[in-house]
């Protein structure tokens, strides 16, 4: 996890709702947007095609978290979060963008000094 934005959320003239994470750009479909924020259904996040007339790539999914209160942006294994009232304001364009962290992964961390060898932590 870093201390640092993963990326951001932008809003589109277009009514897309883009996302760039460390450097790729992704978007959100305007007809995704109120299954999403209403229904809490997952929706795609697709980034476009190596073909630049071709069909857009499935590269992750969007869903609410089970409270309701953020949005988690996952991309492979590694998700993403940001709070829901920014993300709705982002996409009715009341603001311009807002920030996204990485979630910490489940992973546990390997100790640091290991009890088997008789260390600070035994």
């Amino acid at each position: 996890m870093s201390h640092f934005s993963a990326g951001i959320v932008m809003t589109g003239g277009d009514g897309y709702v883009h996302v760039r994470i460390w450097g790729e750009s992704y978007y959100i479909c305007p007809e995704e947007l109120g299954m999403l924020l209403f229904v809490g259904d997952r929706v795609p996040l697709l980034k476009k095609g190596p073909d630049p007339n071709g069909m857009p790539l499935i590269s992750g999914i969007v869903h609410l978290n089970p409270s309701g209160r953020a949005v988690i942006i996952g991309v492979g294994k590694t998700r993403y979060m940001l709070p829901r009232d920014r993300f709705i304001a982002v996409a009715l364009g009341e603001d311009i963008s807002c920030l996204l962290f990485e979630v910490p992964s489940d992973v546990k961390e390997p100790e640091i000094i290991s009890p088997s060898k008789k260390g600070a932590t035994s």
